[in-house]
């Protein structure tokens, strides 16, 4: 029998049709005396109607909705009750959603106890308003519950989230929430070689700041343009999470010290400063990568972090980036620009007499490219794949395919789900030589094949930001950790 939060943690890597299998055949689903399993029961048939049409939508939203209404009846808790609510309305029972939006409500009133802080109590009541179609009172529910914890930012995030499809189903405006919703996500970048002394730089900065008034910064802190926007973003509070293409000390020696010992300093700081820092790992026994591809990869995660934060918060992804005039638009800025979000430019003189950033090296055999890896799949599925591009090759139990196009990869993955959906399958974005790719890079990615369950592609962290910034169609996922040689490495699943 499958314990529930496994059953909930397939769920949550985006792998419903298991969960609900997995749920079914443990017998969870006749269940009428827990309320955990027919709390999750609800969460699994909500996630069924979300991908569903039409009038099979609104019969599962009906089922989510009385299974929540059922949990509520064994343990008298707003959460399973307001979700109940919500769910009926959506399900097309409008009279139903009214009645247990009163039941909410009551309950709030009888029990001070109920929510999980203050945020959530007057959310909760906030929603129950709502769906009677009291939006002057729900209003002013919600903005006391978010003064209450304003930096709550995920549980504000939720309940955008929730209204959103409350409004749409009563043909409202949604567009108040907007003022609610938290602050944007900015990636930031930009060329080293600038005058830091010139003094509409920084108010460039500072005014597309006040403007767009971010609360998240995402980049590295190579000396000029990186440090100047970091240090504007910390002087409002900003959040600031540092993506390096190298170990710190490596960093710094490379990309700021060579430009005056007063970056250093204010590097130092930065760091200090930076709410997370995530550093891009070698392979062991790998050669030093080249600054230019270690940066453009760094540079392609950032973005994915800042997009993948936004999402999460109900908000937006922006760019700002200063550049030299005339310079040509470097490959990651031109995909951020294919995603349609904010990309906001300061165009600057750049200085010719300062220290080469080039790391010495022999011609580029290697570039960013992904590699898919597959186990346990049928060959003939694999040979006729292969008719539509690069055969697959064969490497210890498993095939990899290699391309520079990770979304391709990622369609061929999805093609062989859908023929064997026990197929084991992974992906990994990284530098590599396309035609002789280390051992290092194919034990990852047999590794994280391995630790699938089949039913979705599976990543590692980098792979899967860069996945979310190349298209917005994907679901991803954290879904735990892998053990490795090397310590821990976060799973992440491609939906």
């Amino acid at each position: 029998m499958t314990a529930l939060p496994q059953i909930l943690s397939l769920a949550r890597a985006g792998n419903p049709a298991r969960a609900w299998a997995l749920f079914h055949s443990s017998g969870w689903d006749v269940r009428t005396d827990d309320p955990k399993a027919l709390t999750l029961k609800g969460r699994l048939l909500k996630d069924q109607a979300n991908a569903s049409y039409g009038a099979e939508r609104g019969r599962l939203y009906g089922l989510a909705a009385e299974a929540y209404a059922a949990a509520a009846e064994l343990e008298r808790d707003s959460y399973p009750l307001i979700n109940a609510a919500a769910l009926a309305l959506l399900g097309g029972k409008p009279e139903r959603s009214a009645a247990l939006a009163k039941e909410t409500l009551a309950l709030i009133d009888g029990d001070p106890g109920q929510g999980e802080n203050p945020y959530w109590r007057a959310a909760t009541r906030a929603e129950a308003l709502l769906l009677l179609g009291d939006e002057t009172a729900a209003r002013a529910a919600l903005a006391e519950g978010i003064a209450k914890l304003p930096y709550a930012w995920e549980d504000h995030a939720a309940t955008i989230g929730q209204f959103e499809l409350i409004l749409a189903e009563q043909g409202s405006d949604a567009t108040w929430l907007d003022r609610h919703r938290p602050p944007p996500s900015l990636y930031f970048s930009g060329i080293i070689g600038l005058d830091a002394a010139d003094p509409t730089i920084r108010q460039d900065i500072d005014a597309i700041i006040e403007r767009e008034r971010p609360g998240f910064g995402f980049g590295a802190l190579a000396a000029g343009a990186d440090i100047l926007i970091a240090e504007a973003l910390h002087r409002t509070g900003a959040e600031l999470h540092i993506i390096l293409p190298y170990p710190v000390e490596r960093f710094r020696e490379l990309s700021v010290a060579p430009f005056g010992e007063h970056w250093g300093s204010r590097f130092d700081a930065l760091v200090e400063a930076a709410s997370s820092l995530d550093v891009l790992i070698e392979f062991p026994g790998e050669d030093e990568r080249s600054l230019s591809l270690a940066v453009e990869l760094a540079d392609l995660v950032a973005m994915g972090q800042c997009i993948r934060n936004a999402a999460v918060l109900k908000s937006w992804p922006k760019a700002l980036t200063i550049t030299g005039r005339g310079d040509q638009p470097r490959r990651p800025y031109q995909i951020w620009s294919d995603t349609g979000h904010d990309q906001f430019t300061i165009a600057v003189v750049r200085q010719k007499d300062h220290p080469s950033t080039a790391v010495s090296s022999k011609a580029e055999s290697k570039e960013v490219a992904a590699i898919l890896w597959v186990d346990h799949a049928d060959r003939n599925m694999l040979s006729a794949l292969s008719g539509r591009g690069e055969a697959f090759r064969p490497a210890g139990d498993g095939h990899y395919r290699i391309s520079t196009d990770p979304l391709d990869l990622l369609s061929t993955g999805r093609a062989l789900l859908r023929h064997d959906a026990s197929v084991r399958t992974s992906m990994v974005i990284d530098i590599m030589d396309v035609d002789a790719p280390g051992a290092a890079l194919l034990e990852q990615a047999s590794d994280i094949a391995r630790a699938s369950s089949g039913g979705a592609v599976l990543t590692d962290c980098k792979s899967a930001m860069v996945i979310l910034l190349q298209s917005r169609e994907q679901k991803v996922e954290e879904i735990g950790e892998l053990q490795t040689a090397s310590g821990p490495l976060p799973l992440w699943s491609i939906a």
